[in-house]
């Protein structure tokens, strides 16, 4: 059974490459529209890419956090990581955007690994 992905990015750059390398190994849906969001559209995910631009995007998370077993947080924004940090939630990847394709490859498909995913 494939493994299904839900993906959170208004930016749409994080959720392009996810697509890019990892469509044929997983189903993938994506929100890119902060208007579009609907957390019912979560149920029944295996997984979470979330990417954190803004405040908007911060509360869109606490607002699904309980919903998806499994979550990758990627921000570039310290003080929203902070914010993120201090929530405490368990069992996140924090994804570093700073580092190269192959490294951020390597770094999600290494959690993957250890949560079972791939």
């Amino acid at each position: 059974m494939e493994k299904k992905v839900y993906i959170y990015d208004t930016s749409k750059g994080f959720s392009s490459f996810i697509k890019h390398y990892y469509s044929d190994k997983m189903i993938i849906d994506v929100c890119t529209n902060k208007k579009n969001f609907n957390r019912n559209d979560i149920q029944n995910h295996d997984l979470c890419f979330f990417m954190v631009n803004d405040m908007d995007d911060f509360f869109n998370l606490i607002k699904i956090y309980t919903l998806i077993q499994h979550f990758f947080i990627i921000t570039t924004n310290k003080i929203i990581r902070e914010k993120i940090n201090n929530l405490n939630y368990e069992d996140v990847v924090f994804i570093d955007f700073n580092n190269s394709k192959p490294e951020l490859l390597e770094e999600i498909n290494y959690n993957l690994m250890l949560l079972g995913i791939q």
